[in-house]
């Protein structure tokens, strides 16, 4: 092995070997035909989808807490291909209109979008702290927050079940 290994998990990820012929040829989805191969009815279908608010409200949160919108269509295509609903191919065809169509809801919603994890990267703000402020809160840190006075050893032992001023 002439590469070094970076993470040495890494091969135990992927699929174990031979688990492809632990079931019959054509029990998974991507194994037979999809389900739909015509490319108006798949983009119908998602656009279908998009419209009902048990599906939209969770995108729309998603782009507004910085997920862009390519992500998410590629997740659901991926999704949607490996469930056997349509081909690789339809999928990529169909994602620009399913991105344009998240855009122009996330325009109606007034919501701030990525369209793509570019954009988030070159998003992500370099937060700078204040040297006096950190100095501050490393001069608190070195200061001991219990005054010694405060603890003060018991008069007499008590035992740990006995009440509080009485003896044992």
């Amino acid at each position: 092995m002439q590469e070094q290994i970076q993470n040495p998990n890494a091969l135990f990820t992927g699929p174990i070997p031979g688990a492809s012929l632990t079931t019959e040829r054509g029990n998974r989805p991507w194994e037979n035909p999809p389900k739909e191969s015509d490319l108006d009815k798949v983009i119908n279908t998602y656009i279908r989808r998009l419209q009902s608010p048990e599906i939209i409200r969770p995108i729309m949160d998603a782009i507004r807490y910085g997920t862009s919108i390519t992500t998410i269509v590629e997740s659901v295509i991926e999704t949607a291909v490996m469930e056997g609903e349509h081909s690789l191919d339809i999928g990529i065809l169909a994602s620009p209109v399913i991105v344009e169509y998240l855009k122009q809801m996330a325009e109606a919603g007034k919501i701030d979008y990525k369209l793509t994890a570019d954009d988030v990267r070159a998003d992500k703000k370099v937060e700078k702290i204040d040297g006096r402020l950190l100095e501050k809160v490393l001069s608190e840190l070195d200061e001991p927050s219990i005054k010694e006075e405060s603890i003060k050893e018991p008069d007499e032992k008590r035992g740990l079940m006995s009440k509080r001023g009485t003896k044992e």
